[in-house]
Parts: C-alpha cells; sequence; structure tokens
C-alpha cells in the first residue's frame, strides 16, 4: 500500500506495485483485519484475521506487467496497510 500506517475501518486503502511480468501470486492477509481485497479491479475474496486462511491467491490472469493497482476495504482494523507477497499458500489448519 501506499502508507505502512494503521488502518481504522470501515476505510478503503489504494496502494500500487510493479511486477515484470504475470505471475501467480499470494496475497498475505495475515495482519489485516476484515475485509475485502482487489486487484486491478478483480476481486481476490475476502479476508479476516479469524482465518480459516491467511492468504488469497491472485491468478496471474490479473496480473498486469508494469504498475498493478491494489485496493483493500478493510471493515475493522489492521496494525499496518503494507501489502506483502508471499511464496506458497497459508490455508490455515487443513487435515492430512
Amino acid at each position: 500500500m501506499a502508507t505502512t500506517s494503521a488502518l481504522t475501518g470501515p476505510s478503503f486503502a489504494r496502494g500500487e506495485f510493479s511486477a515484470d511480468a504475470p505471475t501467480d501470486l499470494f496475497l498475505d492477509t495475515s495482519g489485516w483485519g476484515k475485509g475485502v481485497a482487489w486487484l486491478n479491479g478483480f476481486n481476490l475474496g475476502r479476508y479476516w484475521s479469524r482465518g480459516p486462511q491467511h492468504t488469497l491467491f491472485v491468478p496471474r490472469s490479473v496480473v498486469r506487467s508494469g504498475v498493478n493497482v491494489v485496493t483493500v476495504f478493510e471493515l475493522e482494523a489492521t496494525g499496518s496497510a503494507a501489502i506483502r507477497f508471499v511464496a506458497s499458500p497459508d490455508l490455515g489448519h487443513v487435515e492430512a
């Protein structure tokens, strides 16, 4: 996001990042409260700190070469409005 300060909801936050080429990503939502995330206008889904998952899948078809826009609608609060992508999904507890 453009700022790394905390968000108190309900509020919208917008940020940008650059990508060299379209690729699959996993958006880390573990430090966020409860809300919805979009990338380039595509709804990635809802998140909630209670889980179970702590990442949202970002398909390569919505990632653009160059500048990409992330929009978050936070209903509760976050410790930081920073976005972070991780290498693999965190789906929380899964039965084996």
